[in-house]
């Protein structure tokens, strides 16, 4: 899938210029070409805030995050934006979005500030947002889609290691009305022949768990006929609780009644034989 260049800036309260003291509080990202342009800000976990900015009242602090997530709002309907940057209009807006960006996080006083403009690669600007805003703003590092995406370059990594990454590409799977991608599709003679999927399983409350195995079991059948028959996930399990254990296995179980193959994805054997084999 084709790469997009993106950037994004870190959205931060600081309401005490004297101290310099700043939370983050969102994230607003742009993909010029694209002319996606989409934020995402923290309306509804206050506490961290009222917490450290005690001298704020809450009611305050609320009323500011409300009015600003109004304005992006209105920036972002200026660019045009919907879904994954299609445009509303005939013309092309994408400098319109880009433009908008800049004037957003240019440095001005307030109390609502910006870092400075970072930039990445990625094939979806949408996901990217999201996985920066839980990064930098929920700061979830053991969230289960960031484990996931560790995952997923824990797999990369082995197969570029048995110098046999080149025979998968990342491939989205459409049937019109549900899609799914998947980073690791095996393509021969522009067919694919094998799925190999990174999935994290270690949720700590045992009903993510399934529900996390069930939404990808779901996925491989809503879209069998489209797929190649040979599928593989890559599981990573918990640790140490019965429960999630128990979740885990049935979890494991639906997978394999399913006629889909289960590798443990931290065994580099297992991995390295399930993408030759």
């Amino acid at each position: 899938m084709k790469k997009h260049a993106v950037s994004y800036a870190i959205i931060r309260f600081q309401p005490h210029v004297e101290t310099e003291e700043f939370a983050n509080i969102g994230i607003v990202l742009v993909a010029p070409r694209m002319g996606y342009l989409d934020f995402r800000l923290e309306t509804r976990r206050h506490g961290r805030l009222t917490g450290f900015f005690d001298s704020l009242e809450p009611a305050a602090i609320r009323a500011i995050l409300g009015n600003y997530h109004s304005e992006l709002r209105r920036i972002r309907d200026l660019a045009a934006h919907v879904g994954d940057g299609q445009t509303r209009f005939e013309f092309d807006l994408t400098d319109n979005a880009e433009h908008l960006f800049r004037a957003l996080t240019k440095d001005r006083e307030g109390i609502i500030r910006f870092s400075d403009v970072r930039f990445a690669m990625t094939d979806s600007p949408k996901t990217k947002l999201e996985e920066l805003f839980e990064f930098y703003v929920r700061r979830n590092f053991s969230s289960p889609l960031y484990r996931e995406g560790l995952l997923e370059k824990h797999v990369r990594s082995v197969l570029r290691l048995k110098e046999i990454n080149k025979n998968f590409k990342r491939r989205t799977f459409d049937d019109g009305v549900y899609s799914a991608t998947f980073p690791f599709v095996e393509i021969v003679d522009d067919m694919p022949v094998k799925i190999l999927k990174p999935i994290y399983l270690g949720q700590e409350d045992p009903s993510r768990i399934l529900d996390h195995g069930n939404k990808w079991l779901f996925t491989i059948n809503r879209l069998k006929q489209l797929l190649p028959h040979d599928v593989v996930f890559a599981v990573e399990g918990p640790n140490g609780k019965a429960a999630q254990q128990r979740a885990f296995s049935e979890t494991i179980g639906l997978f394999k009644d399913n006629d889909i193959q289960v590798v443990d994805a931290r065994n580099k054997q297992e991995l390295i034989h399930a993408a030759e084999g």
